[in-house]
């Protein structure tokens, strides 16, 4: 009988559920609302598994992986979710009483991490860094093959590492100076936005600014400079504790290509001890599907 496992990616708006073979196949995949109710949230994810599993009668479920955006500790508890309005809730045990299925939980970005060390552009690669570059900035790392995620459930936290940039900007976890100041989608509009054209218009978004730097713009080219540094700055001082063999670019940010990467590996050489040098840079590959391979990868990597 095939083994499979579901992956489940809780976000603020949207669930993403997913199927997922032992061997890496995705056989299912469901979006459906989340809900600040997390009994509804719950209720409808059991739901969704209950009827996925009725299109594989030959396969047996080993389990559910679940990310949720916030701090998890021991794999079962989230410590505070700001996006769902949660604290404190045991994500695995609201879940497993419903599916009757074992159930593990992982902070969103660390799953995206694992998935991509699974199936992903970090596949072979037991030590990884991952960064996921959108409205923020999250972060996974993998060492020997598995998730660090700390004491509380911050590990991994890269975009509140504080870098020499910006540090009278205050980031929104209320300190200064934090990574995602300046190298976020939110960090690079903000800088843009200093100057002409971008203060002139009602909106502007980070590919604007990657657009106008490609054409030739000389402040679009120093903000997208700046952001790339501290990028690699970030990188360079992570390498120095957990020398992973590879770093991953992904989130929104990332579909600027080559424009992102070649920059912030740049700044990486600059900026990094000597042993770690030639750690090798890529974009992350599965995009939304990551954490759903994330998920099943909890219960087929252990």
């Amino acid at each position: 009988m095939k083994q499979v496992c579901f992956g489940v990616d809780i976000g603020g708006t949207t669930v993403k559920l997913g199927l997922v073979s032992r061997e890496g196949e995705l056989l299912d995949k469901r979006e459906f609302p989340s809900f600040r109710d997390l009994h509804a949230t719950f209720d409808d994810i059991a739901d969704h598994m209950r009827q996925v599993m009725t299109a594989f009668p030959d396969c047996q479920c080993v389990g559910a992986g679940v990310g949720v955006p916030g701090p998890i500790v021991e794999q079962s508890t989230v410590i505070h979710c700001a996006n769902l309005g949660w604290e404190n809730v045991n994500v695995a045990q609201e879940l497993s009483s419903r599916a009757n299925v074992p159930v593990r939980v992982a902070n969103d970005a660390n799953l995206a991490a694992l998935g991509e060390q699974w199936q992903g552009a970090g596949k072979g690669c037991r030590n990884l860094v991952m960064l996921t570059v959108g409205t923020g900035i999250g972060g996974g790392i993998i060492c020997d093959g598995k998730i660090i995620a700390g004491s509380t459930g911050a590990g991994g936290e890269v975009g509140h590492m504080p870098v020499p940039f910006h540090t009278d900007w205050q980031c929104g976890c209320g300190r200064k100076g934090c990574l995602e100041v300046t190298a976020s989608a939110t960090g690079i509009i903000r800088a843009a936005k200093q100057f002409s054209p971008f203060k002139e218009m009602d909106k502007v978004t980070a590919k604007d600014v990657y657009d106008a730097a490609a054409a030739g713009d000389k402040n679009a080219v120093a903000v997208v400079a700046e952001s790339s540094a501290a990028l690699g700055y970030a990188s360079a001082a992570i390498s120095c504790v957990v020398n992973p063999e590879m770093i991953l670019l992904g989130g929104g940010v990332s579909a600027a290509g080559s424009a992102l990467l070649d920059p912030v590996k740049a700044a990486f050489k600059a900026f990094a001890f000597s042993s770690c040098a030639e750690t090798r840079f890529a974009l992350a590959q599965l995009g939304n599907n990551a954490g759903i391979y994330g998920g099943a990868a909890l219960f087929f990597t252990e």
